[in-house]
């Protein structure tokens, strides 16, 4: 296994374990302080955040990655100058319509007040969330993995948890509305950290060289990522907006505190992907299949490596693990923990199956894939949830994730002949 890879991908991973290991705390610190009910309310306005800021950032990165890799490799300077300057304006006029269709939906009470005074707090979030993807995936299609990390993977949690800690110290009551607060606060330090990134690693050629603009195909090749973005997206946040809707706040929470450990053991699966996607557009740009399916090889066994021991000791001590972290009266969440687990491990064996259609010019089949997948989530919720509450949305993430990693696995291996399954 090559020491380049090895090397970033524990500097990658131990950002993002850095980074997720802050959340789980702070996640524990609000579970325990807030209560059940409180906190899934908190969770429930971030599940609806995730999904407002789609439109702003759907897409963006995975192209941006795409096209920065390869302009660099070609030494298209105005043509990277261009697709930086777009992008900001892109982001900037969407996240702004989707403000504006938010700020009315609230007014005419299309949005459950409660739900919707908190939201009004939220859209701030939009526009900076959308800046900070765009700032990520520029230093990492310029291959720096870890700082593309960091301002939001770690500083940004970091933040939070030490405002979170300074406030419950002087004795204020902390809730939703107040979280929110914070986590905007603490979101524009992350953006101001991450702009200073950018400009010190931004080629210098880029400075003084003319702008070039392909705004045509830019778009064109836009659309099925972004449409990728927005389903995989959804198939995330859906289950937690069904339980919200069709359930009750402390099913919201169960299901958040399931998560926390759970999407641990997608670190290693993330973590890779962040190293190897720019590599995988460069090598099968240049015909290389050889180090292109050798590169996806010692991927998916380093990060099955890194993730399985971790899911063995969720699956046989959830109990223990959540009445440990967060009490009690979250023990409903340690079932949910060992459902969700099956379908991580599946999708850590898988391998970057989405990544590598995505990088290699078929994100269309990725797409396809997808698309099936979040017509059977929804269905899936819609009969488990009501059911089951937030055991039923468990299960139904769990059979989508499984169905969705076999059909890429197959796509991937049609349309492009590479392997990406453990083995």
């Amino acid at each position: 296994m090559s020491q380049s890879l090895v090397n970033k991908f524990f500097g990658t991973a131990g950002v993002q374990i850095l980074g997720r290991g802050l959340t789980v705390i702070l996640g524990i610190v609000l579970a325990r302080t807030l209560g059940p009910e409180e906190f899934g309310r908190y969770s429930f306005i971030l599940s609806l955040i995730a999904i407002a800021v789609i439109p702003t950032i759907a897409g963006m990165p995975q192209l941006l990655v795409r096209e920065i890799a390869n302009a660099q490799l070609d030494k298209r300077w105005g043509e990277l100058k261009g697709i930086l300057n777009w992008a900001m304006g892109y982001i900037v006029a969407v996240s702004f319509v989707v403000m504006l269709l938010l700020a009315l939906a609230i007014e005419v009470k299309w949005i459950r007040p409660d739900i919707g005074n908190l939201l009004w707090v939220g859209l701030i979030l939009i526009p900076i969330r959308g800046v900070l993807a765009r700032q990520n995936a520029l230093l990492n299609g310029l291959r720096f993995p870890v700082l593309a990390q960091l301002p939001q993977g770690v500083l940004t949690s970091f933040f939070v948890l030490v405002l979170v800690g300074f406030i419950l110290l002087l004795g204020f009551r902390v809730d939703a509305y107040f979280l929110l607060q914070i986590q905007i606060i603490a979101s524009l330090i992350g953006l101001i950290i991450s702009a200073y990134f950018v400009s010190s690693k931004k080629p210098k050629e880029i400075k003084s060289i003319t702008a070039e603009y392909n705004i045509k195909q830019w778009h064109k090749t836009l659309l099925p990522f972004t449409l990728l973005a927005v389903i995989s997206t959804m198939n995330n946040e859906l289950a937690s907006v069904f339980l919200g809707f069709l359930a009750d706040e402390e099913s919201v929470a169960y299901f958040k505190v399931a998560m926390q450990g759970v999407t641990l053991l997608a670190l290693g699966l993330a973590a890779i992907n962040t190293v190897i996607a720019p590599q995988i557009s460069r090598y099968y740009r240049q015909g290389d299949m050889v180090a292109t399916q050798e590169l996806l090889t010692k991927s998916v066994r380093l990060s099955a490596l890194t993730s399985l021991p971790f899911a063995l000791l969720l699956i046989f001590c959830s109990k223990w693990i959540v009445t440990l972290l967060f009490g009690v009266k979250y023990l409903a969440a340690a079932p949910i923990i060992t459902i969700l687990c099956i379908g991580q491990v599946v999708n850590v064996l898988m391998g970057s199956v989405g990544l590598v259609l995505q990088m290699t010019g078929n994100e269309k089949k990725a797409l396809k894939a997808l698309s099936i997948t979040m017509i059977m989530t929804v269905g899936l919720l819609l009969i488990l949830v009501p059911l089951y509450q937030a055991v039923g949305a468990a299960i139904s993430v769990t059979i989508s994730m499984i169905f969705w990693n076999i059909l890429m696995f197959f796509d991937v291996k049609r349309n492009t002949g590479l392997i990406t399954i453990f083995k």
